[in-house]
């Protein structure tokens, strides 16, 4: 199949971490140009030796139900901790960081932003409603197709810098454009990029908003962290409960029936949110919450996934993303939402109250606002304008 123009060029890849590594593992092994750019202050740890060496290794199982597999040692074509160099001639652009660290980013890309190019954000995490504020903000107005994904199109962990154990593949994903009216010709191009050759369903969401709220991360992350601290906290110092230190795994000890009953009241929770928006977002059956996978399980269905699932280690402190990232940016916005549209939602509230007291920190002061996220002056008919069309 003949590329697209923008795919002619090279690919940019924003951040350090697992998925960031693994998207220019990926690209560069499937025969595109992939840059790789991490933050000056946090390559040396995340990148390691991959600063120098450009070799990324991509192993692992890959469970996924098309039997597809991506393996071997990738020389990127560039891994740089100067961000301009990365951009230049770039003609899509993945970003692929914790969504604490998505305005940092922006405020990095946003000044070698070039017209034409592809922005696609892995998880949305509502970064491309915080991107476009950004940009109004600073009166910035490039021709740019910005969209977002509800998730990872990989389960996989580092072994070390450049050392990346791919589990699974992503069998079902979603994603939309902001505003939703450039769509078509973002899945023209994103469809066919290597990270999607295991894939199953590719589906359109109900606006940006809609895909965030189907991010499972919060619903599924956020209770079962909380609700499974204390086992967290004393298998991390002192090794016992049968986990070895550093092993803990919330979806082999921390997925339980009660667990489950607040994971299920939580998403009746976004429901209503989504309703209360006039936006739809993913449906899940009860039952679906009662297994060890929980719904994430069903986005990464893939053979044996009770097996795959449960050995994924984390959080392993009330520092791990699933605290810091999933109840400030995720829950916070949904309770923020709920708020401005008269939803209550006691589940959501008492998880960041509980969470803000775990962590010693005030979420609801601390987390994404409303006004970030460029919503807060405006009610229910102008965000769905604004959201599809792109008018304010």
């Amino acid at each position: 199949m003949k590329k697209n123009k923008v795919m002619e060029k090279p690919v940019a890849i924003l951040g350090g971490g697992a998925c960031a590594q693994t998207f220019a593992a990926e690209f560069t092994l499937a025969g595109y140009k992939a840059r790789l750019f991490e933050l000056p202050e946090y390559a040396a740890q995340s990148l390691g030796d991959v600063l120098s060496t450009r070799e990324i290794e991509l192993y692992g199982e890959q469970r996924n139900f098309k039997w597809f597999r991506r393996a071997g040692t990738a020389k990127i074509d560039m891994v740089t901790t100067n961000i301009a160099e990365a951009m230049k001639g770039a003609g899509l652009v993945i970003v692929a960081v914790p969504a604490k660290g998505l305005k940092r980013f922006f405020e990095k890309m946003i000044p070698h932003i070039e017209d034409g190019q592809v922005i696609s954000i892995f998880p949305d995490n509502f970064g491309a409603l915080i991107l476009r504020n950004m940009l109004r903000e600073k009166k910035s107005s490039p021709e740019v197709i910005i969209g977002g994904w509800s998730s990872m199109p990989y389960g996989v962990r580092l072994d070390g810098p450049g050392k990346l154990n791919c589990i699974m593949r992503i069998r079902s994903i979603m994603w939309d454009t902001l505003p939703s009216r450039d769509g078509d010709k973002f899945i023209e191009i994103m469809e066919q990029i290597p990270p999607f050759d295991g894939a199953v369903e590719i589906k359109r969401g109900d606006t940006v908003v809609g895909v965030d709220l189907s991010n499972p991360n919060p619903v599924i992350h956020v209770p079962g962290s909380i609700l499974n601290v204390g086992a967290m906290e004393v298998s991390e110092m002192e090794g016992t409960l049968g986990i070895p230190k550093g092993k803990y795994s919330m979806y082999k000890y921390g997925m339980s029936p009660a667990v489950s009953h607040v994971q299920l009241a939580f998403y009746k929770e976004e429901m209503k949110i989504a309703e209360a928006m006039n936006i739809k977002i993913a449906q899940h059956q009860e039952d679906q919450f009662y297994w060890k996978g929980g719904i994430m399980g069903f986005e990464y269905w893939v053979p044996y996934v009770d097996v795959i699932m449960p050995p994924i280690v984390g959080p392993t402190s009330v520092e791990h993303r699933y605290f810091t990232e999933d109840i400030p940016v995720g829950t916070v916005v949904r309770y923020n939402l709920a708020v401005k549209f008269g939803v209550d939602v006691p589940i959501i509230e008492s998880m960041i109250r509980i969470g803000s007291v775990i962590c010693r920190q005030d979420f609801f002061k601390n987390g994404i606002s409303l006004k970030e996220l460029g919503l807060e002056k405006l009610n229910r008919s102008q965000i769905i304008k604004y959201l599809k069309e792109g008018k304010l």
